[in-house]
């Protein structure tokens, strides 16, 4: 019993706080716990730094510029910082209603603010959202100036280094001085800025991108999006398939070698549901790449995961019951959302969106018993929109997820676990749990979440097996994390016995917070052998080839061998990271996938989406054969089904006549525009005197004003009411688009 107890205060540190884990930050070997009621607590004790007293912390925010630099918000008019890890700290001074800090991701002393003021409503410089000061400190937060005024967001631009963007570069979306919403940079404090666009709504930023979100023209119910590539300033529109859709919510999921992956809302009162469209290499032009993926009404994040490179594991509402959903919807059936909830199913796709299946069904369930399922059974797995703190999680080739087998995800839940990115699945505990894994050493840990924990499991063979660790305390999970060698479980203590709800009103008098702190250094068991032998009987490692959904080793144009650690063998890695040895590949059909306005059908060939006719052209043009190359895609040679150059047809030649201006517009703007046929008039010949003549004269003209009159009415009605391909406005929305509120719906939300 006294070994036991040993072991425990070896193994496990813990402290009850004085209220719910609000944050922790990791600098160095420091460790800083705030508190939901502000108290700030240093590496698992009740000591704090001596600055503390009187003092409510409203955040810690760290610099990425230097780690050591660390900024304590206070909920006042003082905050402090400290520019290494903690050991000493500076005061400074500010409006006490300043909010948002936002730390310069390249300078360290640099930082912006919030403060909100009021306005005359009546003014047409007052505006809902636009009622933000921006203020900048570039010497640690000690003096502050205001930049501009009438903001609505902002942010510091400079995310990667480009020479020709300053660290100082500012991005704004904001309310000018004639009252135009427009977004613009500065690179100093806004004494001078460059417009980026007019008659924007907001703006969300990424490492390669700028997104832009605008109102689409007068008779649109929707908003557009415009996209900024690193390195340019010129805002660019987002080239969809589906181009007579409205378009409401814009969810960023992933960029990736300059291809994006965004969730789009067609349905105003509908954002859950939501489109996945990926873009080529310049982050403009996108194809559609999967239906229906689910969306959260209160985070606004999509169920969609990234798993290894090229692998995403997604949630989507069934298409036939999608189909029927909107069918009841047109009647004005208020339960069609209800049921559509219980059609949930989980795709994944190893082609980079290219396609997506089923996941498979594991054979075998946690006790070694074979899973009977009935029916088209397959895995399906809780996403972020529903489970956050329960959702896939992935670290390499090993990834894990809640949910269940069968047709649909259902509320029965299981644990599983993948060892190969996402093909074979293991059911590996019951009921659901949160979990982490402690990086490159293989040790993953759970701890229930369907009822108060008091122990630990944790597994070295990836769920095999697995060791129990007892904690001497009872409460609710809320969340575990893994960071410098150690695990650390935070939660609430015994809110049901307190009475309060689980993540109710964190800041309760009488509700407490627990953290726990596991070391894994000491429950590691022997240390791997064999990494320069892997294969070998002796060796605790193995190679591993990564592969698409029919098995074939070459993906992207490359073929990958991983070297990992075999299931069976109970050690830890010391290794920092696997290596990875590559070899090109030639080009196969999986390395393509549709091209914009295609779109794959039931035998994965990628066909038209709607009828597509060249624009006019000379001579000859390329020709889409409906794919493009994935982004990023290494393969030489081999299958080749990019553009072609084709020969134009008499239809599509463009010849001199095209270039004549006319009063709607130039010729060439008309698509497939052909010169209407004048009408031949046939005269008999005769011989006339001189006197008749200049008669027949004017009788000829009259002709020919006559035919010219119905030539241009006749081309006016053909133009408005016969022939569609020469409209130019966008066609009335369905029927089943409601009028576009007044209120602009959120922009973006983050996965």
């Amino acid at each position: 019993m006294l070994t036991l107890l040993l072991l425990l205060q070896v193994v496990l540190s813990q402290k009850i706080l004085d209220s719910p884990l609000e944050q922790v930050i990791w600098c160095k070997t420091e460790t800083f716990i705030l508190t939901a009621k502000g108290l700030l607590y240093k590496n698992f004790t009740s000591e704090m730094p001596k600055f503390i007293s009187n003092f409510t912390i409203r955040e810690i925010l760290q610099s990425e510029a230097d780690i050591q630099v660390l900024y304590f918000i206070g909920d006042f008019d003082t905050s402090y910082v400290s520019q290494n890890c903690g050991k000493t700290y500076t005061k400074f001074k500010h409006d006490k209603t300043l909010h948002d800090f936002k730390l310069n991701p390249l300078e360290a002393h640099s930082l912006m603010a919030f403060k909100d003021f009021r306005c005359n409503s009546s003014t047409p410089l007052c505006k809902d959202k636009y009622k933000k000061q921006i203020y900048v400190s570039n010497d640690y937060g000690a003096n502050w100036r205001m930049v501009l005024n009438r903001t609505r967001d902002a942010i510091w631009d400079k995310l990667i280094e480009l020479p020709e963007i300053p660290d100082s570069r500012i991005v704004a979306s904001y309310l000018n001085d004639l009252g135009h919403l427009q977004v613009s940079y500065s690179d100093d404090y806004f004494k001078t800025f460059k417009l980026l666009r007019n008659n924007s709504y907001g703006f969300y930023q990424t490492k390669e991108y700028l997104f832009i979100l605008i109102d689409a023209d007068s008779l649109s119910k929707g908003y557009d999006l415009e996209v900024i590539k690193q390195g340019t300033l010129n805002p660019v529109e987002l080239v969809l398939p589906i181009e007579d859709h409205q378009k409401y919510i814009f969810t960023v999921l992933d960029t990736v070698n300059g291809s994006i992956f965004i969730s789009i809302s067609h349905l105003e009162d509908m954002p859950k549901i939501m489109n996945i469209y990926q873009s080529d290499n310049s982050g403009t032009k996108y194809t559609l790449s999967l239906l229906n993926n689910v969306r959260s009404l209160d985070t606004g994040n999509c169920d969609f995961e990234p798993i290894i490179r090229g692998t995403y594991i997604a949630n989507i509402y069934d298409n036939t019951e999608f189909e029927k959903f909107k069918m009841r919807r047109s009647t004005k059936s208020t339960d069609g959302i209800k049921r559509l909830e219980n059609y949930k199913q989980t795709r994944i796709t190893f082609e980079q969106g290219g396609e997506w299946h089923a996941l498979k069904a594991p054979k075998y369930d946690y006790r070694g018993q074979p899973i009977q399922c009935n029916g088209d059974c397959s895995l399906h797995l809780v996403g972020r929109s529903e489970a956050p703190r329960n959702r896939i999680i992935s670290h390499s080739y090993i990834a894990i997820g809640t949910g269940n087998t069968g047709i649909y995800l259902g509320n029965q839940y299981k644990t599983y676990l993948t060892r190969d990115g996402g093909h074979t699945w293991f059911e590996i505990l019951d009921g659901m749990h949160i979990y982490d894994i402690a990086e490159n050493t293989g040790l993953i840990v759970f701890v229930s979440d369907e009822e108060q924990a008091n122990e630990i499991l944790y597994t070295w063979d990836e769920g095999l097996t697995f060791q129990k660790i007892k904690m001497n305390v009872t409460f609710d999970i809320t969340n575990v994390v893994y960071k410098n060698g150690k695990f650390l479980f935070h939660g609430i203590q015994d809110s049901k016995t307190l009475g309060v709800a689980k993540e109710d009103d964190f800041t309760s008098s009488t509700l407490k917070g627990i953290v726990v702190s596991l070391d894994i250094n000491q429950v590691m068991v022997r240390e791997c052998q064999g990494f320069d032998q892997p294969g070998e009987q002796d060796s605790d490692y193995e190679f591993w080839y990564p592969s698409n959904y029919a098995g074939d080793k070459c993906l992207f144009g490359q073929k990958q061998k991983y070297i990992r650690r075999k299931r069976s063998s109970q050690c830890y890695n010391k290794q920092p990271s696997f290596p990875v040895q590559t070899e090109n590949c030639p080009c196969t059909r999986a390395d393509w996938e549709c091209d914009v306005g295609y779109q794959r059908n039931i035998y994965s060939e990628c066909v038209p989406m709607k009828e597509i006719k060249p624009k006019p052209c000379r001579g000859t043009y390329l020709k889409s054969q409906g794919y493009r190359k994935i982004s990023g895609d290494e393969c030489q040679d081999g299958v080749y089904l990019g553009p072609i150059e084709t020969k134009c047809t008499e239809e599509d030649q463009v010849t001199q006549k095209d270039n004549i201006n006319i009063k709607q517009g130039r010729v060439s703007e008309i698509p497939n525009y052909t010169e209407p046929l004048k009408p031949q008039i046939n005269i008999p010949q005769k011989t006339v005197s001189v006197s008749e003549k200049k008669t027949e004269g004017g009788i000829k003209y009259q002709y020919l004003i006559f035919g010219l009159v119905c030539l241009i009415f006749t081309y006016v009605i053909k133009k408005k009411y016969f022939d569609g391909k020469y409209q130019t406005k966008k066609r009335q929305p369905a029927y089943y688009y409601p009028v576009k509120s007044s209120e602009k719906q959120r922009l973006f939300a983050e996965p």
